[in-house]
């Protein structure tokens, strides 16, 4: 039994990636709880390898027609909504075979915010007992919404670490199942609550000086579940906020967000090292947004990396992105030493103009440095793009893939959504823009239509599927793919049918698109079918794209 039990709810989405759902931010409050002398568990939710197909939410309509038929080629998009993760009923008696005085719920983003709801529901019917602690971006976010639900008796805004431990503590010094006094509750940073009534918010709360783990914590994290390749895949948070001022961010300057804070590196190297002592680690994601901000600090944290697992194959990624103009071949060179092979570069857009708009520093040049320092050091590239934010054009975004098509990277374009807490999301709420429903919020919804149609936001993002895909051919086949005759694919059209590979099917659909800018899918059968696009942006693609080099 435990005193506190911490969930990582299940999600419904299109699709998962497990090695980013480690629940780091729940074992961060479980170090602090222990520390305190509260025995704590972890229900990680999505630590199980089973999903369920369900029916696409209510306000989902509009995706049907471009997810609503299977895609086996490489350059599909989506097709079946799933439940990922443990049942609500499963988690309910989880807890219930615990019997704590608290449970506290993550709710990281605001799209899955009815599945943290709905675990606070099987919590209280299978273990009324505990009082129920919803913490999270969403909480810190839309406290007020989330305390209108009699299921959740508290909200924790900002960082969880240091007001879940004075809650606990607040509560165990009550007669059981008696609410601590709002006089005491006041008196905890980011704790908010009901009294009669009203609803008090106190102030969020944000760790001066954050820390990380402890073995204790890290015991509690199911890592058997988190492997690639036979080697535990671990996360690490080595700082947290940011510093620029991007207005599509939660986290930017520009949010109300905490400030950027840097772990002490020995505090870093040291959790790291307790987990290479436990386990053989073969993947490590670090979730920072700026890793490499510092100079000194990156170098000396690299440096201890190398000596920790010297001999050893370990990757290392930073998957939320690298600031280009923070990187020099000096540190480059000590990533790929360290066991990076392959740069996340976060660049927004190439337009001077939409880069503006966002608020974001211009690291073009630093971007196209970095290209040629990683090509030299034979180290792979995926550059980010945003499209389909308010007042951006398709037009740019479309400029902004076929920039990327002559250089040597791949394409990451994600379909804009309006992040609650940036100063984009107070924009959308005053020009309308904002879709009806929380679910909505998400990028695979394209939630936005504002001057980029949601036809064309598909339309951009099955593009950069078959650029990278097509990039991906011409360096396996060392030539552009044949084009086709009009004759020859209604005749493929009429007649495909069968299995065939996805590597087989995607080249045969390539050079179908490539011909008359008309993009396909496949089903399992082997049937061809059309998926609606902007046939203006397709034809602009290709005609731009012939006349860029073909060792893209």
């Amino acid at each position: 039994m435990s005193d506190v039990v911490l969930i990582a709810p299940p999600i419904q989405e299109f699709y998962l990636t497990k090695k980013r759902t480690i629940p780091y931010g729940l074992a961060c409050i479980a170090t602090q709880l222990e520390r305190a002398g509260f025995s704590s568990t972890i229900i990680d939710a999505l630590a199980v390898d089973k999903s369920k197909i369900i029916e696409y939410p209510q306000g989902f309509d509009h995706l049907v027609p471009h997810y609503g038929r299977t895609d086996i080629s490489m350059f599909s998009l989506f097709h079946h909504y799933r439940h990922f993760g443990y049942s609500f009923e499963h988690i309910g008696n989880l807890v219930r075979r615990e019997k704590p005085f608290l449970v506290g719920i993550s709710a990281l983003f605001t799209p899955y915010w009815e599945q943290a709801l709905d675990t606070a529901r099987a919590v209280k019917k299978f273990w009324p007992h505990a009082f129920i602690v919803l913490g999270g971006h969403h909480a810190t976010q839309f406290p007020k919404n989330c305390l209108e639900y009699r299921e959740i008796d508290f909200v924790i805004q900002g960082e969880g670490e240091v007001p879940m431990v004075q809650l606990a503590e607040l509560i165990k010094k009550q007669p059981p199942h008696t609410a601590p006094k709002a006089a005491e509750l006041k008196k905890i940073n980011g704790i908010g609550f009901r009294h009669g009534n009203d609803i008090t918010l106190n102030p969020p709360a944000w760790a001066e000086s954050p820390h990380g783990l402890d073995q204790n914590a890290l015991d509690k994290i199911n890592w058997h579940f988190y492997r690639r390749n036979k080697k535990a895949a671990i996360t690490v948070v080595a700082s947290r906020g940011c510093p620029f001022l991007c207005s599509y961010c939660a986290v930017s300057g520009s949010s109300n967000h905490a400030g950027f804070r840097m772990r002490p590196v020995k505090d870093v190297i040291d959790e790291i090292k307790l987990q290479a002592e436990s386990k053989q680690v073969g993947f490590i994601d670090f979730e920072d947004e700026n890793l490499t901000l510092k100079k000194s600090w990156i170098l000396e944290l690299l440096a201890g990396i190398q000596q920790i697992f010297k001999g050893q194959d370990v990757e290392l990624r930073a998957m939320n992105g690298l600031f280009p103009p923070s990187l020099d071949m000096k540190i480059l060179t000590a990533m790929k030493a360290s066991g990076f092979k392959t740069l996340n570069l976060s660049v927004g857009s190439f337009s001077a103009t939409q880069l503006k708009i966002f608020k974001r520093p211009d690291v073009r040049e630093a971007h196209d440095r970095v290209l040629e320092m990683a090509k030299d050091l034979d180290m792979d590239c995926v550059s980010y793009l945003l499209g389909g934010a308010p007042g951006q054009t398709a037009a740019t975004t479309l400029n902004d893939l076929l920039a990327l098509a002559a250089r040597r990277t791949i394409a990451g374009l994600s379909i804009y959504y309006p992040a609650p807490g940036s100063a984009d999301y107070a924009l959308c709420e005053k020009q309308l823009l904002l879709p009806r429903d929380f679910t909505l919020i998400r990028s695979t919804a394209f939630p936005i239509a504002d001057t980029t149609s949601r036809l064309e936001a598909v339309t951009l993002l099955r593009l950069a599927r078959i650029l990278n895909f097509l990039k991906f051919y011409v360096d396996k086949e060392g030539v552009m793919p044949k084009v086709l005759s009009a004759g020859k694919i209604l005749d493929i059209e009429n007649n495909c049918h069968g299995e065939m590979d996805r590597y087989e099917a995607g080249t045969l659909l390539l050079r179908m698109f490539l011909t008359d800018a008309i993009p396909r899918g496949m089903d399992h059968e082997g049937r061809i079918y059309h998926h609606p696009h902007s046939m203006d942006l397709c034809k602009q693609f290709i005609q731009r794209l012939v006349m860029l080099p073909t060792g893209v």
